[in-house]
């Protein structure tokens, strides 16, 4: 996945980026609003290695297919598949419709639980972070 962004600050290795939204805001039912409530930008904390950057320079940014699908698997997928599954295997063995709601809800805080803690062993990994590719252009070429 590519995005553009602006180079707002540079810190010592690292810049801030702010991506802004295009693309998809005109053909989404929320017609631009996340923009106006000041949720549409994200700003990112990336490493630059030996780029020469800038304020105001304006980069691309790349995430790994394989990163962004782990993830989305992770924070989405894995959550209803194991509490569909307890709520399956409860319902099955007791046909207690209370009580596999109930595993289906404590699994699915389970699951939460279990996502942090990969987080915490996981999540500063180069596949999950997004790196700078390249300079598309400079602030005195605006």
């Amino acid at each position: 996945m590519k995005e553009t962004g602006t180079v707002v600050r540079i810190e010592k290795d690292d810049c801030v980026i702010q991506i802004e939204p295009e693309g998809g805001c005109s053909h989404c039912s929320m017609n631009s609003c996340c923009q106006g409530i000041g949720t549409g930008r994200r700003e990112l904390t990336l490493k630059y290695g030996n780029m020469e950057l800038h304020s105001g320079d304006v980069v691309e940014i790349e995430t790994t297919t394989r990163g962004f699908l782990t993830a989305v698997f992770l924070v989405f997928i894995f959550p209803l598949v194991l509490s569909t599954t307890a709520y399956l295997i409860i319902n099955g063995q007791t046909e207690k419709s209370g009580l596999a709601i109930g595993g289906f809800f404590g699994c699915l805080i389970l699951s939460e639980i279990i996502i942090g803690w990969i987080d915490r062993l996981f999540g500063r990994k180069k596949i999950f972070e997004p790196r700078i590719v390249r300079r598309l252009k400079t602030e005195s070429t605006k």
